[in-house]
Formats: C-alpha cells, structure tokens, sequence
C-alpha cells in the first residue's frame, strides 16, 4: 500500500513539476507577439515556433535572445539554426 502511494506522489510531483515550467515561461507570451509583428505571420505558426523554440532554450536564453545581447558566436549559431529549422518545421504544418 505503500509502496502505491509513493508512486502517486512521485507522479504527482513530476506532473507538478513540468507544468510549473512550462506553463510559467514568461517569454512565451511576448516571444509569440513579437513573432506576429513578423511579415506574413499567422496564429497557429507563431504558437508553433514559439514552442519550438521555447523547447531548445530556456527563458533566461530566449530573453537575451529577444533582446539581442546574444555575443557569443557558438551559441548565436545554434540560436540562428533553431529558429531555421524550427521556421520550416513550422512553416510545413
């Protein structure tokens, strides 16, 4: 019986926990906006790249990214694939 409930906690727990990260991001939000302001932009590509991207950074990166304070070049690299990849990803939807 124990053992039981330590299993529901610990589901519990882990549900808890990846809903609090991903629910709570608080670039989602202006990172969809400022994808809309983009030519050609549409609801549903914008929430698409928006969870892309959000799924390969974390918010401390994608705020350096919106605000354009990305200086080293590796990591500008990988943030110019993802949103490539993630664009046509998006785009084939």
């Amino acid at each position: 019986m124990y053992k039981v409930l330590i299993w529901i906690s610990l589901v519990a727990l882990a549900i808890l926990a990846v809903k609090t990260q991903l629910l709570t991001s608080s670039t989602y939000g202006p990172f969809k906006e400022g994808c809309m302001q983009g030519e050609g932009a549409t609801e549903a590509r914008c929430e698409c790249l928006a969870k892309y991207v959000h799924k390969h950074f974390s918010d401390n990166e994608v705020k350096l990214i919106m605000a354009g304070q990305v200086s080293d070049p590796d990591f500008k690299q990988k943030v110019e694939e993802v949103v490539r990849s993630g664009s046509q990803s998006c785009a084939a939807e």
